[in-house]
């Protein structure tokens, strides 16, 4: 073991070498020697020294101010003081300026000084090995008197306060400290949660605060209260928009008979002007009916109230018949819709009703915009992950069913197209996007495309669009293949 001896009187310097190797049971000893004290702090900074024997007189300094002085060049290093003088003050007080102990010249032998070595230096890792805990622990720790004032802070009080430990140690803490109980500090936008317990620091009574920075759990609770008050808002949200649509649904169905009666003639003939205000009656009725029905489909989709019967699907007949119909509602605009299939599509597995329902109002939306053309292909390809990789929808169990073939539908326009920044909102619950129509203009609900990704989604498949301004926008749809026969 490396003692460093810092003794100016050369015979008690023999002596502690004549004791320290003497031999015996205890663990054997070389011993640097210093006689002064600028002389020891230059052989601690040079390194390897584990225990200092300190006599207090020495040429250079004197009392425990030189304790003091050898502390603050090695505040981890056991010293052991050296006095021929016994002061059981002193020695209480040396030992609570950091001294491991007390030794009196000539009151003991070499079994108790080597004695004496070995344990201070066993106290001195000990001690070390705390105050590597307390440095590396990631909440802050500070020891605060009696009156309030810092005696201790770790490594991370100096991160949470912004201050280094000198600035803080002798100075007033500046939160109330009460111990057993847990409070809460702010600091700055910081927040932490601090704990006090008693202990005993340098004999006189304390309190160490524990503190640790909650911030950023604080910012995830009100994140997740945020969520909470939203879902529970949109919830209140679609029950109101179903309750409402559900009972608007009967009142209108009469109002709608009814101008159906006048316009026909049922109840006889009437003007040329009151004509065309029931048939202008007739129109807005029919663009309320289908809101509400929108509504409706939505509701029942997102609360998983519409069962998806999937079956073998052949595309061509039922993408023949969503175009015939919407060929009529085209000639006025002067639209042509073509189908380019090829000789074979495969068949998906899908709900055909539903299915019809997806190209009913992408078609629909596709004329809308279109300025002389819109165009339904379709191709098979070799797996769901293999396209979309930018979709704005993704299945529910994309990871069970991506491997599977599938074939992807598409509806073209050759109208204006869609930003880029809004491709993304396309498919969420009333969003209007703000590319012109073909005619006068439309003013829809935002629901046929939300419809259509719910329906998508309930059928492991994709939906996203694709646009480039002048140059039409498509809209592809991704179902998985029927298993083969």
């Amino acid at each position: 073991m490396q003692v460093l001896l810092l003794e100016d009187d050369p015979e008690y310097v023999l002596l502690m070498k004549t004791f320290l190797g003497e031999p015996g049971e205890s663990a054997r000893f070389r011993v640097q020697e210093a006689s002064t004290l600028e002389e020891g702090v230059k052989l601690i900074a040079a390194g390897g020294i584990e225990v200092v024997l300190l006599d207090l007189m020495l040429p250079d300094s004197r009392g425990l101010d030189t304790l003091d002085r050898v502390l603050g060049a090695a505040p981890h290093l056991p010293v052991i003081v050296l006095t021929g003088l016994y002061d059981e003050a002193l020695a209480l007080d040396a030992v609570g300026r950091g001294a491991q102990d007390y030794l009196v010249k000539a009151t003991f032998d070499g079994r108790l000084l080597k004695r004496t070595l070995a344990y201070a230096i066993e106290r001195g890792r000990l001690r070390h090995d705390v105050e590597n805990i307390l440095a590396n622990a990631a909440d802050a720790m500070v020891v605060i008197d009696s009156g309030n004032l810092v005696r201790y802070a770790n490594p991370a009080a100096e991160t949470f306060f912004g201050r280094r430990s000198p600035e803080m140690v002798g100075r007033a803490f500046g939160f109330p400290v009460t111990p057993n109980k847990t409070s809460e500090l702010r600091v700055g936008d910081r927040i932490a949660e601090m704990r006090v317990s008693k202990l005993q620091w340098r004999r006189e009574d304390a309190s160490l605060a524990s503190i640790r920075d909650i911030t950023a759990l604080r910012r995830v609770e009100q994140l997740k209260a945020e969520i909470r008050e939203r879902r529970r808002m949109d919830q209140l949200k679609d029950e109101l928009m179903s309750t409402v649509s559900h009972e608007l649904r009967s009142p209108l169905t009469v109002i709608k008979a009814a101008i159906a009666n006048l316009l026909e003639g049922f109840v006889g003939p009437m003007p040329e002007e009151q004509s065309r205000l029931v048939a202008l009656a007739h129109r807005n009725v029919e663009r309320l009916a289908k809101i509400i029905n929108n509504l409706l489909d939505l509701s029942r989709l997102e609360s998983d109230q519409v069962r998806v019967e999937k079956e073998r699907v052949e595309l061509p007949p039922l993408v023949q018949d969503a175009v015939q119909g919407y060929r009529l509602a085209s000639g006025e605009k002067n639209v042509t819709v073509d189908i380019e299939l090829p000789e074979r599509v495969p068949p998906v597995s899908a709900d055909p009703d539903l299915l019809a329902q997806v190209l009913s109002n992408l078609l629909d939306n596709a004329i809308r915009f279109a300025n002389a053309r819109v165009v339904v292909s379709a191709e098979a390809v070799e797996s769901l992950a293999a396209c979309a990789p930018d979709s704005r929808s993704e299945p529910r169990r994309a990871l069970a069913v991506a491997d599977r073939p599938a074939v992807r539908i598409t509806i073209a326009d050759d109208g204006r197209g869609i930003p880029a920044e809004q491709l993304g909102e396309l498919f969420n619950k009333f969003v209007q996007v703000g590319r012109p129509s073909g005619g006068a203009g439309y003013k829809g609900t935002g629901l046929g495309l939300a419809i259509c990704k719910e329906i998508i989604l309930r059928h492991d498949g994709r939906i996203w669009a694709e646009s480039d301004l002048g140059r039409g926008a498509r809209f592809h749809v991704l179902l998985p293949r029927a298993e083969e026969r």
